[in-house]
C-alpha cells in the first residue's frame, strides 16, 4: 500500500508543480512584458491585464502552498518526501520547455483570448477569426515603434 500512496503522491508533485510553476513562469515571461509592449503602442483601450495577471500568480501560488502544507501535515515525512520528488521531476521538465515560455502562435491565442476585451473593438473586429493576421499586425507595429525609437 505505500508504494501506491508514494506513486500516487509523486504523481500529484508532478500535476501541481508543472501545472502552477509554469502558468507563473507563462505570466512573467510572456504575458506580462507582452502587455507592457502592447501599451507601448497603444492597442489597448485600458489596461487591467496586469493586475489580473498578478491575480493568477497569487492564486497560483496558493495552488502550489496550499496542497503542499495540506500533504505535509496529513503524511508522514517519508510520504511527503515522495510529493517533493515529484515536483523535483516537474522542474525537468519545465526547464525543457523554457524555450517555449515566449511570444508564438499558441501563447498569442491563449492571450488573446482571454484579454480580447481589452483590445479596441476596431482591431477586433478587423482581424476576427484571424489570430496569425493579427499577431503579425502587432508585431510589425511593435518593431515599427522600436525603431523609431533607437
Amino acid at each position: 500500500m505505500s508504494i501506491v500512496i508514494n506513486a500516487l503522491l509523486m504523481l500529484a508533485g508532478l500535476i501541481i508543480f508543472s501545472m502552477s510553476v509554469s502558468n507563473i513562469i507563462l505570466i512573467l515571461f510572456f504575458a506580462i512584458p507582452f502587455t507592457k509592449k502592447l501599451e507601448k503602442v497603444s492597442l489597448l483601450k485600458h489596461n487591467n491585464i496586469i493586475n489580473s495577471y498578478k491575480v493568477a500568480i497569487v492564486m497560483q501560488l496558493l495552488i502550489l502552498l496550499i496542497p503542499t502544507t495540506v500533504f505535509f501535515i496529513i503524511f508522514s515525512r517519508g510520504h511527503f518526501a515522495y510529493l517533493l520528488i515529484g515536483y523535483m521531476f516537474s522542474i525537468f521538465g519545465i526547464i525543457a520547455k523554457l524555450k517555449d515560455f515566449k511570444l508564438n502562435m499558441d501563447n498569442f491565442s491563449d492571450y488573446f483570448a482571454k484579454n480580447k476585451k481589452y483590445f479596441w473593438e476596431e482591431l477586433v473586429e478587423k482581424f476576427k477569426n484571424n489570430d496569425e493576421e493579427l499577431l503579425k499586425y502587432i508585431t510589425a507595429l511593435i518593431d515599427y515603434k522600436r525603431n523609431l525609437s533607437e
